[in-house]
């Protein structure tokens, strides 16, 4: 059973009460203002332990950048836009969400594997992005 932690507790409201998809460094500025004693090892270890125990979303960005945490566990897909780097969530209805489970399923018998989980990273331009060039 996993141990009460208020700091963990505190990491995970904080993240939750967030739209957008920070990073252990952005998440840890603004606990600080909450909790000025906290260290930046305590929020990385309790991101992971988030992490591992379903209640949060870890995303992988490219090569090079610190992964991004999501507290909306609901299931969604994920762009990154490759030039501003701001994550945007992308919601499906439930009939997108069973279609979308039928074609990983396809694509899993094409090697005759079994899909227990998946993480969709979209990435391209965003609409702001798209047009500057």
């Amino acid at each position: 059973m996993e141990r009460y932690s208020k700091q963990r507790e505190l990491i995970l409201n904080v993240l939750k009460s967030r739209n957008d998809h920070p990073t252990a460094e952005m998440l840890y500025k603004d606990i600080l203002k909450i909790m000025p004693t906290i260290g930046i090892a305590t929020v990385y270890r309790n991101l992971s332990a988030l992490c591992e125990s379903g209640q949060i979303l870890k995303i992988e960005t490219k090569q090079g950048e610190s992964d991004r945490f999501d507290g909306n566990i609901k299931p969604h897909l994920h762009f990154q836009c490759l030039e501003c780097n701001a994550i945007q969530d992308i919601f499906l209805n439930d009939k997108e969400n069973i279609e979308l489970k039928d074609k990983l399923k396809e694509f899993a018998n094409i090697i005759n594997a079994e899909i227990t989980d998946s993480k969709i990273l979209l990435k391209g331009r965003c609409e702001k992005c798209k047009d500057k060039k």
